[in-house]
């Protein structure tokens, strides 16, 4: 079924009208071999013709002409694919940083600025924040669609419902304990939005109503915990107040996802009618997903949002963190993404990463423990290493590449807008210098970036650099 877009995609849609930002002559793009996303065969030679922030056309140097006057792209020995995407981020990801947080407060949205940068920057022309501060990813979101800043394309969902703020027992409390009550409050608040912990107490009428005005929030797709966060154990919200919510966001026109992190929470979700199943590769520390599930998933079409790692950082697990809290759980995932990639589930590449400072980065490393092999939740890094982690696994090379595309704009009801190198979408393309098609390695191998038309310069990004500034310190 066909969901309405929601309100926010509206005033997306209307902005590519309204904002003067498209190049004053075409864009011809020539001699390079196009990788549509569709799934259907390289074209060599090809051109991709740019208007504006469309494609206008795209096809054989013999069919598609270059119109007279146009800027021109030699792309000769390179590949043309769609922009990248990534189907859950978490941009502001620095939650354990209190220095930070507190010389930001206020600018949180600038801190979200950066991290839409540096994934611009590595070819994601389109990023969704699964769970993250509301109002500063509204604002950040906002100056990007204007074009008052630069960033990747940021879709939204704010808060995860039936999930407490950042610092609570759903994350780290510890945190919350060196600083006032007073600045605790602030920062869970503006996660939480009133649809935190407080509706495991509600019926799914109460649960539907509290829903129902948190969709108003200019928020673009609606996300809750099927299961905890911290605490993957246990089920967070019945059948029928799963179905209530999936139901409400269906009703205000938004693609719904659950958070699960076990076999029964997702299963449940399956039943409840969402769209994209977050970390479904998640069924616990030993559990592996039975063949009856996977059946599911592909009968009813549920996209998976899955945390694939390469083998490399896996043995390391393995090797350096055996009885590591988060090693048996990424041992399972990596089995069921194996047996979801066999059995044609449509899958999403996802990667959970967000711009970690330091000091966060250390915090987290010593609640879950680390290693420092192909990192996986590393902003700009975590989607390279995920797209070689689905070649290991078995995924065939045109299959990665729209697991990262097309996959992605058609779970979260898109596709006509971008996600593949067609007449009429948007233009948004990555040049790479070798073919992703042989080695998904080469997707490291960006030459150009182009987002709604738009050449990207690259080199500058990220224009002010907060947290990556001190990346170089590591």
């Amino acid at each position: 079924m066909r969901i309405p877009q929601s309100r926010s995609f509206a005033l997306f849609l209307l902005c590519l009208l309204a904002c003067p930002s498209a190049p004053a002559a075409p864009l011809a793009i020539v001699n390079g071999t196009v990788i549509d996303g569709t799934g259907s065969a390289p074209q060599k030679n090809a051109v991709i013709v740019i208007e504006g922030q469309r494609i206008a056309a795209v096809g054989p140097a013999g069919k598609v002409a270059v119109p007279d006057g146009a800027q021109v792209i030699d792309a000769k020995g390179k590949f043309l694919i769609p922009g990248l995407m990534d189907a859950n981020v978490h941009l502001f990801g620095s939650i354990g940083d209190l220095a930070l947080l507190y010389k930001y407060e206020g600018r949180y949205d600038e801190l979200i600025l950066e991290a839409a940068q540096i994934a611009l920057k590595t070819g994601q022309t389109t990023v969704y924040d699964t769970w993250g501060p509301r109002e500063p990813l509204v604002k950040a979101r906002n100056r990007i669609n204007a074009g008052d800043a630069v960033g990747s394309r940021i879709f939204l969902a704010g808060n995860i419902i039936g999930f407490d703020g950042p610092w609570t027992t759903d994350f780290i409390p510890d945190v919350g304990a060196l600083v006032t009550s007073t600045f605790v409050a602030g920062i869970n608040e503006m996660w939480q939005q009133g649809v935190g912990r407080e509706l495991m107490w509600l019926g799914p009428d109460e649960v539907a109503t509290k829903v129902r005005d948190y969709a108003t929030k200019d928020i673009d797709f609606l996300k809750y915990g099927a299961s905890g966060h911290a605490q993957m154990f246990f089920i967070s919200f019945s059948p029928r107040v799963q179905k209530a919510i999936v139901d409400v966001g269906h009703e205000a026109g938004m693609t719904v996802q659950a958070h699960t992190s076990s076999l029964e929470s997702l299963d449940m979700a399956i039943d409840a009618g969402l769209d994209i199943a977050t970390h479904c590769d998640m069924t616990g520390p030993s559990t592996l997903m039975p063949d009856e599930t996977i059946r599911k998933l592909v009968d009813k079409g549920i996209a998976c949002s899955v945390l694939p790692i390469t083998q490399a950082r896996m043995d390391a697990l393995e090797k350096l963190q055996p009885n590591g809290l988060i090693t048996p759980y990424m041992r399972t995932s990596h089995q069921n993404i194996s047996k979801l990639i066999a059995a044609g589930v449509t899958l999403l590449l996802s990667t959970d990463a967000g711009i970690l400072s330091n000091d966060s980065e250390s915090h987290f490393a010593r609640l879950l423990g680390s290693v420092d092999v192909d990192p996986s939740t590393k902003l700009g890094e975590g989607h390279f290493n995920a797209l070689v982690g689905l070649e290991e696994k078995g995924m065939a090379p045109m299959e990665v590449l729209k697991s990262a595309t097309s996959n992605i704009a058609k779970a979260y009801q898109h596709g006509d807008e971008f996600g593949t190198l067609e007449a009429g979408k948007l233009a948004d393309v990555v040049i790479l210098d070798k073919d992703p098609l042989k080695s998904a390695r080469n997707y490291r191998s960006i030459h150009t970036v182009i987002k709604a038309g738009q050449r990207v310069d690259r080199d500058a990004l990220p224009l002010v650099p907060i947290v990556s500034a001190d990346w170089a310190k590591e």
